[in-house]
């Protein structure tokens, strides 16, 4: 295999890097997109659970004080017979202060249950509300949970698919100067090979020397850049002064001289 095949086939799969890290980029964001789908779902799901919990509190309040209410009323009517049993008048009033007391706390008890029951009414229509807008968002969420778990797996099947090809065309890129490449890719330098843009780095656009411009253009060297690191490159046949698209495309056509890996 001529160098400069080794290098085109290499554009090829730093081609196929950027489709794979755009898919897996993707990959990764659709479990938030389904958690934000499903948020407010949640939301409402804990708002219910929030609102039976008080309902069931409100019941329980209104059955204690509908049990004190009637021992109140008992109290009540065992001091209203005691009223003709008595025979002096300080007992009499002590009697009738045990009645108004009673009195004013059954009207209490009857305020709070009556309280208990509008908190009660307003709690139902919440819940029923609630439940009209679970039912109608779980059918809408369903939808698009159905259609992001399509995406996911198409997704990932595209992703090995293009991992797949990538092996085989890695093993026809020269050990040397895929081991550049790869040490790039992985430090986070992407894409690891760019064009040589008129008398500069296509990436950083810094400028480089004449003499490395020349071991580029002329040698077919790949020329580390010392800004920002990436390996620079240029097509033989190819115009550095050309637009970075026709450097930096998928390869296709044929090349005439051949590209060598950096010199140490």
């Amino acid at each position: 295999m001529r160098a400069t095949d080794s290098l085109e086939t290499l554009l090829s799969v730093q081609t196929l890097d950027k489709k794979f890290a755009d898919l897996e980029r993707r990959r990764d964001e659709i479990p938030s997109v389904k958690a934000d789908v499903s948020r407010e779902i949640t939301a409402l799901e804990h708002e219910r659970a929030e609102r039976a919990e008080a309902l069931e509190q409100v019941r329980l309040d209104r059955r204690r004080h509908e049990g004190e209410l009637e021992m109140q009323q008992e109290h009540l009517a065992r001091y209203e017979r005691q009223l003709g049993d008595v025979k002096t008048n300080v007992a009499y009033s002590a009697l009738l202060t045990e009645i108004q007391g009673t009195r004013r706390a059954i009207s209490e008890l009857e305020t709070e249950i009556l309280e208990e029951m509008e908190r009660r009414e307003a709690i139902e229509l919440r819940i029923r509300e609630i439940d009209t807008e679970l039912l109608q968002k779980r059918a809408a969420a369903a939808d698009t949970l159905k259609e992001l778990d399509e995406e996911q797996g198409s997704v990932e099947r595209e992703m090995a698919a293009l991992e797949s090809r990538r092996n085989g065309m890695v093993s026809e890129v020269s050990p040397n100067l895929y081991r550049l490449y790869d040490r790039l890719r992985r430090g986070r330098r992407f894409p690891a090979l760019v064009p040589l843009r008129g008398n500069a780095c296509g990436a950083c656009h810094g400028r480089l020397p004449p003499q490395v411009i020349r071991e580029i253009q002329h040698d077919g060297q790949l020329h580390p850049c010392e800004n920002c690191g990436v390996l620079i490159y240029i097509r033989p046949g190819a115009d550095a002064a050309g637009d970075d698209s026709e450097q930096g495309a998928e390869p296709g056509g044929t090349a005439a001289r051949g590209a060598e890996a950096p010199r140490a």
